[in-house]
């Protein structure tokens, strides 16, 4: 099983298995195309959060491009990004790692701070807004 089609498995249904520790992506059908939520930022090889903003950004974008290429659609597609984060201010440190993933693409996007979340050593989460025609309106 390649490591996004476990991912898919894992957010797809009630098992838990793709990371105890962390709550997986959640996909829902939108009209015209599907939202991501929960995706976050987890080091799967070493088993936790990493302290610094910059890197959970890094790989949250990552977890962001596994699910979004398990259904056969990509970064590219994305038409809004909500990042979610305790401290705003550390938001700029992530900007490299936005040019990379999102490329010459740009989507809206919005920023949410937030008090905290279920877990104390998240620092940013991200929710991603996919516009796919082929999907249908299902709202």
């Amino acid at each position: 099983m390649t490591p996004a089609s476990a991912l898919a498995k894992a957010h797809d249904s009630s098992d838990q298995t793709f990371c105890p520790e962390m709550t997986p992506p959640r996909c829902e059908r939108a009209r015209g195309g599907l939202r991501v939520r929960n995706v976050r930022g987890y080091d799967r090889r070493k088993g936790c959060f990493p302290k610094r903003i910059a890197e959970q950004c890094r790989l949250a974008f990552s977890t962001g491009s596994e699910v979004l290429s398990e259904r056969g659609i990509s970064l590219d597609d994305v038409v809004r990004v909500v990042y979610l984060v305790k401290d705003a201010g550390q938001l700029s440190s992530c900007a490299p790692f936005m040019r990379d993933a999102l490329g010459e693409n740009r989507p809206a996007t919005t920023v949410l701070i937030v008090d905290g979340f279920d877990r104390p050593d998240v620092e940013i989460e991200m929710e991603l807004v996919v516009r796919t025609p082929d999907m249908g309106d299902v709202n």
